[in-house]
């Protein structure tokens, strides 16, 4: 009786791994081709300017490491609850809060909610239109001047974690 039971968590064990990997494939597979059309080169959006009006250069920072850029929006329902999570990435951050308002809007949503990452507003979408996003939350590594491991919707600690890894690894 003890054997058919070990049998069966086994079994069942097995078929969860199974499982697992078949939606890690899945998953990494729909990143891929909504990335596709993303641009590969960090300087196709040129310098950025901070809420705090400080000039950001992304392609001289990912030089340097990877960066994760995060593309979110104040009335982004999934944003509220990856930010907290990217707010705890020991990399460097750089957000750009997509069609969100004008700057003061902005700065007082992401004082509310204690944001400590730099954020960038993109008030009128150029820079979502220039890195073809469609949906928020976005992310993706900027390494060595590329644009790399984009994802959209809900996307864990550890994966984002995983995604600034890889880049290393991977350079």
């Amino acid at each position: 009786m003890v054997a058919t039971t070990d049998k069966s968590k086994t079994k069942k064990l097995g078929k969860g791994v199974v499982y697992l990997l078949m939606l890690i494939v899945i998953v990494t597979a729909v990143d891929l081709w909504r990335s596709k059309d993303l641009p590969s080169n960090v300087d196709a959006l040129g310098l950025l300017t901070t809420l705090e009006r400080e000039t950001l250069d992304l392609a001289a920072i990912s030089d340097e490491k990877p960066v994760l850029v995060y593309v979110w929006a104040t009335w982004c329902g999934v944003c509220r609850l990856v930010s907290p999570m990217v707010d705890m990435v020991g990399e460097p951050v750089v957000s750009i809060a997509l069609a969100s308002g004008v700057d003061p809007k902005v700065a007082g949503y992401v004082r509310e909610k204690g944001y400590q990452f730099t954020v960038v507003n993109d008030a009128d979408n150029k820079l979502g239109q220039t890195l073809g996003i469609s949906v928020t939350p976005t992310l993706m590594v900027a390494y060595k001047g590329e644009l790399r491991f984009a994802t959209a919707g809900i996307t864990t600690l550890p994966g984002m974690v995983a995604r600034l890894w890889l880049a290393r690894l991977l350079a």
